[in-house]
């Protein structure tokens, strides 16, 4: 379990530099008057949070993670939730990314 703890804490060490630049930009885009939306997952079930920043998602996946560690249990639901988010983050991440440097 330990292990599996640590893989998912570096994803999310991994993420969490990836978010905040991402966030960064989307500051900017949004003091330009662009980037209207209100969310960044529509329709998403993923995730309970809704926002159109990339870090309160990233946030309740690291609660999650902190609940398995801090508990040392978890159900096998939790686990695939959390691995369905961390995916999804790292899929959007590197969507958005190439999407600002075309």
């Amino acid at each position: 379990m330990d292990q599996l703890l640590e893989q998912l804490d570096q994803n999310l060490k991994d993420l969490y530099r990836k978010a905040l630049d991402a966030d960064a930009i989307l500051d900017d885009i949004q003091q330009q008057g662009h980037g209207k939306y209100q969310t960044i997952f529509v329709n998403d079930k993923s995730f309970q949070v809704s926002s159109n920043r990339f870090m309160p998602y990233l946030s309740e996946a690291a609660e999650q993670v902190a609940a398995m560690r801090q508990t040392q249990q978890f159900n096998t639901a939790t686990l695939q939730r959390v691995v369905k988010q961390i995916q999804l983050l790292h899929k959007t991440l590197a969507e958005f990314r190439q999407a600002i440097t075309k």
